[in-house]
């Protein structure tokens, strides 16, 4: 029997409410956080999208700063103690001059000076390739690249484990469960360069909590050992380790 780890981390949650796409509010985001625990998520990273294009990093981080603390508050006063703990952190959506910014720093993952970075979907250039390696060599963040599968619809997959060898990444649940998708996740995990998983959850219909039943899909096709590296790597990044 393979024990599950102490510490399971959905890495790529949309939970805090009015901030994004995400919930529109406290209870349903409370809702959002309870069905992550009941799937056993004991951490859950809070990645709002950030757009450098609509806002500065100093603004998002205060609409952050007001939805975490209305969440807490919430769940405060609901007695909800039964829930993971919140990582705050961001999706971020990669851009050219994203390295010039300079509160990039406070766009990283809880303590850490790992950032997550979306990028755009569009055909996957030379050009667009070179310039997110110029920002993990910047020497300030390191990036991990979120759901790294969804750009095989702009790129064919020696382009994706390019991108790998560059960065880690971090697949999503719901490719998990996709049979097709599925095939894909598990050429890109045996590169032992993805990182971490996360739900992706956005509310709790259409984009609902599916952790569990992808760790058990995981764990049957490449075995339990599979998720507990995936577990290892995410909780040193959210102590700032190597990995």
């Amino acid at each position: 029997m393979h024990n599950l780890p102490d510490s399971i981390i959905d890495f790529h949650t949309h939970i805090l409410p009015a901030l994004d796409d995400g919930p529109a509010d406290c209870r349903t985001a409370a809702q959002m956080l309870v069905k992550l625990y009941e799937q056993g998520v004991t951490h859950a990273v809070s990645t709002s999208h950030f757009y450098k294009y609509e806002e500065s990093a100093e603004g998002f981080i205060k609409r952050r700063s007001k939805a975490y603390n209305e969440l807490c508050a919430y769940l405060a006063a609901e007695h909800m103690t039964h829930v993971p703990d919140i990582i705050l952190g961001a999706e971020v959506y990669f851009t050219e001059d994203l390295i010039n910014d300079p509160d990039l720093e406070k766009l990283c993952i809880g303590n850490t000076n790992y950032i997550l970075i979306e990028l755009p979907y569009t055909r996957l250039t030379n050009d667009l390739t070179d310039s997110f390696r110029r920002l993990a060599a910047c020497g300030r963040v390191r990036p991990v690249l979120a759901h790294l599968e969804r750009y095989a619809a702009y790129a064919d997959e020696e382009t994706l484990f390019e991108l790998l060898s560059i960065a880690p990444a971090q697949i999503n649940c719901e490719s998990i469960l996709s049979a097709p998708a599925c095939r894909l996740a598990a050429r890109l995990l045996k590169s032992e360069r993805v990182a971490a998983i996360g739900s992706d959850c956005h509310n709790m219909s259409s984009r609902a909590p599916a952790y569990a039943e992808a760790r058990k899909k995981l764990s049957r096709r490449l075995g339990a050992g599979v998720f507990s590296s995936l577990m290892e790597s995410s909780a040193a990044i959210l102590t700032n380790n190597d990995i």
